[in-house]
C-alpha cells in the first residue's frame, strides 16, 4: 500500500496537507494513470506526459450496510454509526483533537469492523462551545451514559478512543466513570492540556498552559515537545480499572513520548498490568488507520500558528497500520 502512504502534497496546489475523508457517505478517489518513461517527482508539474492507461480507485470509510445518523439529542451532538443487523454491539465512543469540529472516518471504520460507535465532538461544531476553554466534561460524561444505555449497545460498559485531545479525556473518562471498559489514548499527553477542564462550570481539572517563551521555531513550523510539562497532574486513567491502550511516536513534534513513560511509572503496580504502552520509532503525532500519507505539519486555528506534528515516512506509515491493528484487537478483546 506503499502508493497511498508515500504520496506527498503538491506545493501550491494541494489546499491541505492533512488528507482526511470529510464526507464518508462517499469515497475517497485515486486517478492511477501510467505514463511512458521516467519523469522525477520534481519535473511532474513542469512536464507533458504520454498518458498510456487511466483508472480510477475507490476507497471508503463506510460501508455500505452502516447505518449513520446524525445525533441531536438533548445537549448532545454527533454521528452514531451502526453495523447491520439488530444488535446490541460493543460500543465505542470515538474522539478527535483540539481543533474541534466534527470528525466521522474513523467512526465509520470502527462500525464497518462490526462495533457500534458515536463520532463525538465537543467543541466547534453546531451548537456546541466555539471554543476548547468553554467546553465542559459533564457533555463527554452525559454522552458516555446515553450510549452506554443504548439499546443497540451491548450493556456492561463501552470503549472510548481519541486522538491528541481526544486521548486526554479518554485517560479521564477512564479515572471519572466505570461505564468506560477499555480506552485508547492516541498520542494524547497523560494530562490535561492548554486550558483548564471545567465540570458544571467549576474547574475540575488544572491544565497544563504553554509558555510561548519555551516555543521552538524552525522553517516548517513551531515544535511544541520542548515545553516542559513536568508539572502536570498525571491523570489516574485507572482508577476503575479500565484497560488501557497507549499509542504513541517518538518522533511526535508535540508531545514528548518520554510523558508516556511518565505516566506508567505514576500508575501503582498492582494496575500497571492493565496498560499496554507502544512507542513507534519514527511515528509522528498523527497516528490514523492505515494507508494515509503522513502529515508533518499543520496550521493549528486554536493557536494560531503551524504545528510540527513529526514522523518520518516509512515509520509513519508502519505504526499507523500496527496501532490500528492492535486497537482493533484491544477492542474486541477486552468488549
Amino acid at each position: 500500500m506503499g502508493l497511498f502512504w508515500s504520496m506527498k502534497p503538491v506545493l501550491g496546489i494541494s489546499k491541505d496537507p492533512l488528507l482526511r475523508k470529510r464526507d464518508v457517505t462517499t469515497p475517497l478517489i485515486f486517478r492511477l494513470s501510467v505514463i511512458e518513461g521516467h519523469i522525477p517527482v520534481d519535473d511532474m508539474q513542469l512536464a507533458t506526459p504520454v498518458v498510456l492507461a487511466t483508472d480510477e480507485l475507490e476507497r471508503w470509510y463506510k460501508h455500505s450496510t452502516v447505518r449513520r445518523t446524525v445525533l441531536r439529542d438533548g445537549l448532545l451532538r454527533g454521528t452514531l454509526f451502526l453495523p447491520e443487523g439488530e444488535g446490541p454491539f460493543p460500543g465505542i465512543i470515538d474522539m478527535f483533537g483540539s481543533t474541534g469540529g466534527l470528525t466521522e472516518f474513523r467512526a465509520a471504520l470502527l462500525a464497518s469492523r462490526g462495533f457500534a460507535s458515536y463520532a463525538l465532538p465537543f467543541f466547534g461544531y453546531d451548537d456546541l462551545p466555539p471554543s476548547l476553554a468553554d467546553f465542559d466534561f459533564d457533555y463527554v460524561l452525559g454522552a458516555v451514559d446515553w450510549f452506554a444505555c443504548h439499546q443497540s449497545v451491548q450493556h456492561g460498559g463501552i470503549g472510548v478512543v481519541g486522538t491528541s485531545k481526544g486521548g486526554e479525556l479518554a485517560l479521564l473518562l477512564g479515572m471519572a466513570t466505570n461505564k468506560v471498559k477499555a480506552l485508547v489514548n492516541i498520542t494524547g499527553p497523560p494530562f490535561y492540556s492548554f486550558t483548564d477542564l471545567k465540570k458544571s462550570g467549576q474547574v475540575y481539572w488544572k491544565g497544563v498552559k504553554a509558555p510561548e517563551g519555551n516555543l521552538t521555531q524552525t522553517d516548517e513550523g513551531i515544535y511544541l515537545r520542548d515545553i516542559d510539562a513536568s508539572y502536570g497532574d498525571i491523570i489516574p486513567a485507572w482508577k476503575n480499572n479500565a484497560r488501557i491502550l497507549y499509542l504513541c511516536g517518538d518522533d511526535d513534534g508535540v508531545l514528548m513520548d518520554t510523558y508516556a513513560n511518565t505516566f506508567m511509572e505514576a500508575c501503582p503496580e498492582e494496575e500497571q498490568k492493565n496498560i499496554e504502552l507502544i512507542i513507534y520509532p519514527g511515528a509522528g503525532h498523527l497516528i490514523e488507520p492505515p494507508y494515509m500519507p503522513l502529515c508533518r505539519t499543520i496550521y493549528h486555528n486554536m493557536l494560531g500558528m503551524t504545528l510540527v506534528m513529526g514522523g518520518q515516512t516509512e515509520g509513519h506509515a508502519v505504526a499507523q497500520e500496527d496501532a490500528w491493528k492492535r486497537l482493533l484487537e484491544f477492542f474486541h478483546k477486552h468488549l
